[in-house]
């Protein structure tokens, strides 16, 4: 005589989900968000050069690498495997060649600094426009974020005041003075919107620092409203010489730097004022 067996068809339907979901692999988890990344070119206004500076912040990575919008490799790094918990890599500021680039020369005009003049062209291709992928890995943990790089590129800020060789007082607060930055630095390399400045001076009046001594400066991030930065008569000092620049970022990352020279006090004289 046959048996006939019952089949409950929930509980079949329940194995069947039960074995396939043991015989597939576990989910990988999803990559882990780097903490900031950041691409962008810094033009030097005063000396006609211009390069590329990137950036990250993660929670620490043993191997990394950045694409071009292109998928090809521009950067990549590499720690010591097996000692994650010393020597990965958390934080990285780089900043490539600044060559000087012809084109700007022949617009601004400016004395070239070191190196063999290239053409923007050559710039440009070499870092084309467009998102950059950042990815990294410690332990088996990956890691990605992406920062997008623009060719828009402002003109450096014109500075008012104070001249370059200009003898100021140490025991009264300076004022500088520039133009509101509201154009590209060339024609093609726009529009442009500013987002805002950074201010920077530093003594200069000994170039070779004795060990142990840091440069005395001081810098300040101010909006794109302001145009003028009032130096405190406390950072001053009598017979220093002082070199200032100030910088002005577009939204896309961008940035360009005018250098205003020097300023000296006294007793220091005009004829005495220039940087060692």
């Amino acid at each position: 005589m046959k048996r006939h067996i019952a089949i409950n068809p929930r509980a079949a339907l329940a194995g069947m989900a039960l074995a396939v979901t043991a015989m597939t692999p576990a989910a990988a988890a999803p990559p882990v968000p780097f903490k900031q990344t950041n691409i962008h070119f810094e033009t030097n206004a005063s000396a006609c050069d211009m390069g590329i500076q990137f950036s990250f912040d993660t929670n620490g990575i043993t191997r990394g690498e950045i694409e071009n919008p292109f998928g090809q490799v521009v950067f990549n790094l590499g720690s010591v495997q097996g000692l994650e918990g010393t020597h990965d890599i958390t934080e990285m500021f780089q900043e490539r060649v600044e060559p000087p680039i012809t084109d700007l020369i022949n617009a601004l005009g400016c004395e070239p600094g070191e190196g063999e003049a290239i053409s923007l062209t050559e710039l440009l291709s070499n870092w084309p426009a467009g998102w950059y992928e950042f990815d990294g890995e410690s332990g088996g943990v990956e890691f990605e974020g992406r920062a997008r790089l623009s060719h828009n590129v402002p003109a450096g800020p014109e500075i008012l005041a104070p001249a370059d060789g200009s003898i100021v007082p140490h025991d009264a607060n300076l004022l500088v003075r520039w133009k509101k930055v509201t154009g590209p630095i060339l024609p093609f390399l726009g529009p442009v919107e500013v987002v805002g400045y950074h201010f920077l001076i530093a003594d200069v009046t000994n170039p070779v620092l004795a060990p142990g001594k840091t440069k005395t400066q001081f810098d300040a991030d101010l909006s794109k409203s302001e145009t003028s930065m009032l130096v405190p008569k406390q950072f001053l000092e009598p017979n220093r010489i002082y070199e200032f620049e100030i910088l002005a970022t577009e939204k896309g990352g961008n940035q360009t730097i005018s250098e205003g020279g020097v300023f000296c006090t006294p007793p220091i004289v005009a004829a005495d004022c220039e940087a060692p």
